[in-house]
C-alpha cells in the first residue's frame, strides 16, 4: 500500500506541475511573442534590461517544473513493468531519456537566468547566453523523439489480452515524435519554419509537447488507477 499511495500523490501533483509549467510560459517575456534569432545584440541586451525582474521568476519556476516532470516519467516507467515483453530493455532505455530530457531544458533556463543576472554586461556575452539559451531549449529535441519512440514501441510489443496502454498511445507517440524533429535543424537558420521562433521550430514543437504531457497524463491516471484497484483487490 506504501507504493500506491505513493504513485497516487504523485499523480495528483501533476495539476500543480501544469500550473507552474503555465504561469512560467506566460510570465516569460520571450515566448508570446518568441524572441527573433535576427535580434541585434543591442535589442537583446535592452530586452534582458527591460524584463529583468520577470525573466529571472519565470525561469526558476521552469527550473522546478523540469524536475518536477521526472516523477511523471517515472511512473510510466513503473507501467511499463506489466508489459508483456521479454526483456526490460525498453524500460531501461525510457528511464535514461526521460532523465536527460528534462535536465536539457533545465540547462537551456539556466543560460536564461545568468543572461538576466547581470544585465549590463556587454551586449555581445547577453546574445551570446540567450543564443544559448534558445538553441537548447529548440534543439533539444532528440531526448523527447527517443522517449516517444521507446513508449511507443514498448506498447507495440505489449502483446495481451489488456495491454498496459492503449494501442492508439502507441500510435500518438509517433505522431508527436514526428512533430518534433524538425525543432533539431533550429540551429541551421535565423529565419523561416525552421528558426527557433519560426512555425515548426517553436509552435509545433511546444504544442506537441504541450498535447503530450495532456494525453499521457489522462492514460496514466487510468493504468494507476486500475493497477491500484488490482492491488486492493488482492490485498
Amino acid at each position: 500500500m506504501r507504493q500506491t499511495t505513493g504513485e497516487r500523490v504523485i499523480f495528483w501533483a501533476l495539476p500543480a506541475v501544469a500550473i507552474a509549467w503555465i504561469a512560467a510560459f506566460l510570465l516569460f517575456p520571450g515566448f508570446l511573442p518568441p524572441m527573433s534569432p535576427r535580434a541585434s545584440a543591442t535589442d537583446v541586451a535592452t530586452f534582458f534590461r527591460d524584463h529583468t525582474a520577470r525573466i529571472r521568476y519565470s525561469m526558476i519556476l521552469l527550473n522546478w517544473f523540469c524536475v518536477a516532470l521526472i516523477p511523471m516519467l517515472m511512473l510510466i516507467v513503473e507501467r511499463m513493468r506489466g508489459m508483456a515483453h521479454r526483456t526490460p530493455i525498453l524500460r531501461f532505455c525510457m528511464i535514461g531519456v526521460a532523465g536527460a530530457a528534462p535536465i536539457a531544458f533545465l540547462t537551456a533556463t539556466v543560460f536564461w537566468l545568468l543572461a538576466a543576472f547581470q544585465p549590463d554586461r556587454a551586449p555581445a556575452l547577453t546574445q551570446l547566453l540567450n543564443d544559448l539559451a534558445w538553441i537548447t531549449f529548440t534543439c533539444g529535441v532528440p531526448f523527447l523523439v527517443a522517449q516517444c519512440g521507446f513508449l511507443a514501441l514498448a506498447i507495440y510489443f505489449d502483446q495481451q489480452d489488456e495491454p498496459v496502454f492503449p494501442r492508439w498511445v502507441g500510435r500518438f507517440n509517433v505522431l508527436v515524435a514526428t512533430a518534433l524533429i524538425p525543432a533539431g535543424f533550429a540551429g541551421l537558420t535565423t529565419h523561416g519554419v525552421f528558426a527557433w521562433n519560426g512555425l515548426l521550430g517553436f509552435w509545433v514543437k511546444n504544442i506537441a509537447i504541450a498535447l503530450w504531457i495532456i494525453v499521457m497524463s489522462v492514460v496514466l491516471g487510468r493504468a494507476v488507477e486500475k493497477d491500484n484497484a488490482a492491488a486492493e483487490a488482492t490485498a
